[in-house]
């Protein structure tokens, strides 16, 4: 497998075992502290996916619908996330609502992991992935810092 799906993959992972901690625990003071993990984890994450990885696929005719799903995805989970930021996390709503969100996570993993994985490989260079790669651990690391 490609060296930046596999990044991608490990950072899917870490990002589901965050989601995984914070189901089960119940405990306001550690959900704010594993909410606040996930949000720097997350975020930088998506928006580095968008401007680097999704902005290729959307100027190809054979990408496009799967990297608009994939952007709209981000969006909605974006509405979500805000949403879990404002509610007190110590309220049985904020734990339903975060069990929502996983699922809006986990579905978009399983398809991006899959379906956009896929096509990528078949309509980009390895080249221009070693490139997307490049571009989206600057931009990811540059986001991060700026979450500081």
């Amino acid at each position: 497998m490609n060296e930046f799906f596999q990044l991608l993959k490990k950072e899917h992972k870490t990002i589901m075992d965050i989601l995984d901690q914070l189901e089960d625990t119940e405990e306001a003071k550690k959900r704010e502290e594993l909410f606040q993990k996930l949000k720097e984890e997350l975020l930088p994450h998506m928006r580095a996916e968008e401007s680097t990885f999704y902005e290729p696929l959307l100027a190809k005719k054979d990408t496009r619908d799967v990297a608009l799903e994939g952007t709209e995805e981000h969006h909605a989970s974006d509405l979500v996330f805000k949403e879990l930021e404002k509610m007190p996390k110590d309220k049985d709503e904020w734990a339903a609502k975060l069990t929502v969100f996983k699922e809006m996570v986990e579905h978009h993993i399983k398809e991006e992991e899959g379906t956009m994985f896929t096509v990528t490989e078949i309509v980009l260079t390895d080249e221009k992935i070693q490139a997307i790669m490049k571009d989206f651990k600057a931009e990811k690391k540059k986001l991060q810092e700026n979450l500081k």
